[in-house]
């Protein structure tokens, strides 16, 4: 139980984290990802949760690989 609310909102503040440090608004990783401003905002906010395909998505936008999201959440839940 501990491990899951540590895991509540850990994917949308390593979005917003990689979104910001590579100098990009909601909407402009939007068009980047094909996904729109209100869901990114909302994955950011840890209203929804991604698909395996979104996230997919957002790691080609990002330039990054898939797995970098589950590596910063893993480091993430360390921490806390």
């Amino acid at each position: 139980m501990i491990l899951l609310a540590k895991l509540d909102g850990a994917f949308g503040k390593t979005l917003k984290s990689r979104r910001c440090s590579s100098n990009l608004s909601q909407e402009q990783l939007g068009l980047k990802s094909g996904l729109s401003r209100p869901y990114i905002s909302e994955l950011e906010m840890g209203k929804k949760d991604p698909s395996l395909f979104t996230i997919f998505k957002l790691s080609d936008a990002l330039k990054v690989k898939p797995s970098f999201f589950i590596e910063e959440i893993e480091q993430v839940i360390s921490i806390s």
